[in-house]
């Protein structure tokens, strides 16, 4: 009994501790994204008026995670693909990296 109460406390304390060094989701990924568009079309607005603005707005549909390594400690170089449309090219699908570190306020990209 007590063998296996001790291994099932050994297996859930090894997967709360995965749980908590895991990388970004998708959908951080893609509300990180959104934000950073939302923040370069306010800019662009300011600059060039609304017309402008509405010119570069890009809707991202959808981000796939194909591979999300930990450099350092809380700092994840994803391979990403995002599904996003924006007036100039249409809807696309690019597939880069990008380095995700984490913070208090959620996922933040890394330099």
């Amino acid at each position: 009994m007590k063998k296996t109460l001790y291994g099932a406390l050994l297996i859930a304390s090894t997967l709360a501790l995965s749980a908590c060094s895991s990388g970004p989701s998708e959908s951080d990924i893609k509300a990180l994204l959104e934000s950073e568009v939302d923040k370069m079309t306010a800019m662009v607005g300011e600059l060039g008026g609304e017309k402008m603005s509405d010119m570069l707005k890009v809707d991202i549909h959808k981000v796939t995670i194909h591979s999300c390594e930990e450099e350092r400690n809380d700092v994840y170089l994803c391979d990403v693909e995002v599904e996003a449309t924006s007036p100039m090219t249409g809807r696309s699908v690019e597939r880069s990296e990008i380095l995700l570190a984490k913070s208090d306020d959620g996922w933040i990209q890394a330099r």
